[in-house]
């Protein structure tokens, strides 16, 4: 039973049209990965599915529950959090402080300060550091952090890899497993074709709004996803 499924999403900014029928659903513990250029309408579908936009038409379902109706502060409370492009994390605070302002919804699950230190041990040795400190890695395990601390059983994450060294995105990445060891569902934007891959079971493909491929991640092959990255053959998809 899927825990999120999106159907035939469509989403404007304005008169501008950034989502087309968008379909796709996810299971607990799976990570999906949704791929594609800048501007493929990625990080809107996250906006779309986290509250942030509004849907234009079409349904957001969340454990057989239609919340298109819910606001972004409801559907955290639900157990949705996002991790947004950026990190936005508060530069005046402290990592502790920063992690609990996660909290705020005083879900019960795995997710404490104690086992964030063990997720991230960078971050438990940064513990009073002020955000402005913080590197470009450190951000974004505290981003991830701050979002765990909600314990949501669907976790967004907006451009994982962005502008990390290979060493901090391995990190990041390898914790993705002990993430969906709790249950938790991600659904993961990504921009590195090879880091999408490796780390999701399922992966949809976007191009100008549009899905032009999906399928199991170990069965999209990197040539045809860079064919439907620019719109070349995007209708064979799979080998």
């Amino acid at each position: 039973m899927s825990i999120l499924s999106v159907s035939n999403i469509e989403a404007h900014y304005g008169d501008l049209q950034a989502l087309f029928g968008i379909s796709l659903s996810i299971d607990p513990g799976q990570v999906h990965s949704v791929i594609g250029a800048n501007g493929a309408g990625k990080s809107t579908l996250l906006k779309v599915i986290a509250g942030n936009l509004p849907a234009s038409s079409g349904e957001v379902t969340y454990q057989n529950k239609k919340i298109n109706n819910q606001s972004a502060h409801e559907r955290v409370k639900s157990g949705i959090s996002l991790v947004p492009e950026g990190r936005r994390i508060f530069s005046s605070l402290t990592v502790e402080e920063n992690l609990k302002v996660g909290a705020f919804t005083k879900r019960a699950g795995h997710w404490n300060l104690k086992t964030l230190k063990e997720l991230y041990p960078l971050l438990a040795d940064r513990w009073n550091r002020i955000g402005f400190y913080c590197s470009g890695g450190e951000l974004q395990m505290l981003a991830i952090g701050r979002a765990l601390m909600a314990n949501p059983d669907l976790l967004l994450i907006d451009e994982a890899s962005l502008g990390l060294a290979p060493v901090v995105v391995a990190q990041v990445y390898a914790s993705l497993s002990e993430i969906t060891k709790q249950g938790t569902a991600v659904l993961l934007v990504e921009q590195d074709v090879h880091q999408a891959l490796r780390a999701s079971s399922t992966t949809s493909v976007l191009l100008e709004g549009k899905v032009v491929m999906e399928g199991s991640s170990s069965s999209l092959t990197i040539p045809s996803i860079k064919d439907a990255y620019f719109g070349v053959g995007a209708s064979n998809g799979l080998d």
